[in-house]
């Protein structure tokens, strides 16, 4: 049986994209990770209120829209989400729903106008197995990265207790990848704790741009599939980094 990956196995080196505001991709059922920023990098969610006021928002559209959320982190200033694209349908319709909502309802509370996001989301598919338990590393370890917590497990706007303690969240399906690791849930759970750790090189759980400025993040088989031609021939490899087992 092949061993479940460890924190190295994660932080390979991989191939990226860069590319201006281009296209969508589109890939039926793909996973794509979605990142939107509060406009001027604004601290719009600071109290319980505001994160369950998303929350809330994120539940009507997953009512509402065909989307499965896979994981999710709040943050003060900017929303991470990990989707399954629509089969039928394209995921702009669902997350422009609940950006428009989300404008709207903060806008009565606070009584303002004007931009509320940034800018239109950000949006990088990502290939299943270890780029997807990546994405979901990189989810989970952001209020590690901002100061906040020091396991990511505690902190209660994501969906990392789902994952790494087994705690209820109707939000959620879990990621085949994720289930992949192991038939046992406490297994799953003790392996993705793993996962969680730090790494023993600092640069390997910094901010890492190529989740919310990528097209596409994954194998260069997978990029081929999907990028059009014109896109395939600026693929880059990512500078090597030096790496350590973490635990």
């Amino acid at each position: 049986m092949k061993p479940y990956p460890l924190v190295d196995d994660l932080l390979r080196p991989i191939l990226r994209v860069a590319m201006p505001r281009a296209p969508r991709l589109k890939a039926p059922g793909g996973t794509v990770h979605v990142v939107a920023r509060c406009n001027n990098q604004e601290f719009c969610f600071t109290a319980p209120e505001d994160f369950e006021l998303l929350l809330a928002l994120l539940r009507e559209m997953l009512r509402t829209y065909d989307v499965t959320l896979y994981a999710y982190t709040l943050m003060a200033n900017h929303i991470h989400l990990l989707l399954q694209a629509p089969k039928l349908d394209a995921l702009g319709r669902p997350l422009r729903w609940f950006m428009t909502e989300t404008a709207k309802a903060f806008h009565r509370l606070r009584k303002r106008r004007g931009h509320f996001w940034e800018r239109r989301y950000r949006a990088c598919l990502v290939e299943d197995d270890r780029y997807a338990l990546a994405a979901l590393r990189y989810l989970d370890r952001n209020p590690v990265r901002a100061g906040l917590v020091e396991d990511p497990a505690t902190y209660p706007w994501s969906s990392c207790a789902a994952y790494a303690l087994g705690t209820p969240n109707p939000l959620i399906t879990f990621h085949p990848s994720y289930l992949a690791l192991s038939p046992y849930p406490k297994v799953r759970h003790r392996q993705y704790r793993t996962l969680l750790g730090p790494s023993a090189d600092s640069r390997a759980d910094a901010r890492d741009p190529r989740w919310t400025a990528q097209r596409a993040v994954g194998s260069a088989a997978f990029l081929t599939r999907y990028l059009p031609p014109r896109a395939r021939r600026r693929i880059i490899p990512v500078p090597p980094q030096i790496q350590a087992r973490g635990g």
